[in-house]
């Protein structure tokens, strides 16, 4: 019998992360003006991205690698200088940061970093990133086995999300990823055939569908993300599919929107438990206080 048990939280996926950096070790770096020297000289690069969130990227990774816990940050002038950017920017990013809780901010001070922003976890349930990029990151050679592409009548939430009306039709596609023959990943995916273009015979489905919507004009930028755990999928077809002695699974289901706001997918995507596993990080909601001790 199948049964699931849903995780006890959501997250808010955003864009992966776009800073790369030299695999280099870093020296020690403790001044203000060194600190902002090595986001230079270190070959940061910021790709496409909206801008504060690159600048978000950039300082997130400096204070992670170059300061601790309660150091006081460069001030806005000095990263925008640096980097730059407008002020307005800066301190864009920094709001952002310090929603994150990497930042806290001490009226009359400064900005300070927190012991959050010294974690660093593998795999951040909250970073983006297609099945496709996440399994070539791990390593995992896969072959990907296109298991049915579908235009059927969507459901009232698939209505809601892609904002159309009722009879609407949504493209279904349900994909198998195997490694070393055996299932890893097993994919359900719901698209609004608004956002494609030609024939659907003619899209190659075995691609990374983060990837399709992104070069047919919308690319996705973040997602809500539900999680949970499942001993085999619930779905009778879906079990026909990968197998019956395969599992437990970790269930991802996710809404995924543009820039603008406008959810092009939901997926239903069942990863291998003893293959895949996610990290996040938790803190408390005091604010961070710079006299506290141990």
């Amino acid at each position: 019998m199948s049964h699931r048990s849903e995780i006890v939280f959501e997250v808010q996926r955003d864009v992966v992360l776009t800073v790369e950096t030299e695999d280099e070790p870093v020296a020690e770096v403790r001044s203000r003006s060194a600190i902002l020297d090595h986001v230079v000289a270190s070959g940061a690069r910021l790709r496409r991205k909206a801008l504060p969130l690159q600048v978000r990227d950039t300082i997130a990774t400096l204070v992670a690698e170059e300061m601790r816990p309660g150091d006081l940050l460069p001030s806005e002038m000095d990263f925008a200088k640096r980097l730059v950017v407008s002020r307005s920017t800066v301190r864009e990013a920094m709001k952002l940061l310090e929603q994150e809780g990497l930042v806290e901010t001490h009226r009359g001070t400064g900005r300070y970093a927190t012991a959050a922003s010294g974690l660093h976890p593998v795999r951040p349930m909250t970073k983006f990133e297609s099945i496709t990029k996440m399994l070539a990151e791990l390593g995992y050679e896969t072959t990907t086995k296109v298991v049915s592409v579908t235009l059927r009548e969507s459901t009232v939430s698939e209505q809601q999300a892609f904002e159309m009306g009722s009879g609407s039709q949504v493209v279904e596609t349900r994909r198998l990823r195997e490694y070393q023959g055996s299932p890893c990943v097993y994919s359900v995916n719901v698209l609004d055939p608004r956002t494609l273009s030609g024939d659907l015979t003619d899209i190659d489905w075995s691609d990374s569908v983060v990837s399709i919507l992104e070069l047919m004009g919308h690319e996705i930028t973040a997602s809500s993300a539900r999680i949970s755990v499942a001993s085999e999928p619930l779905e009778s077809h879906v079990v026909a599919d990968i197998g019956l002695h395969v599992g437990p699974w970790l269930m991802v289901n996710e809404q995924c929107v543009t820039r603008l706001g406008r959810c092009v997918l939901m997926s239903y995507d069942y990863h291998l438990g003893s293959m895949f596993s996610f990290s996040v990080i938790r803190r408390r909601e005091e604010e961070f206080d710079l006299s506290a001790t141990d």
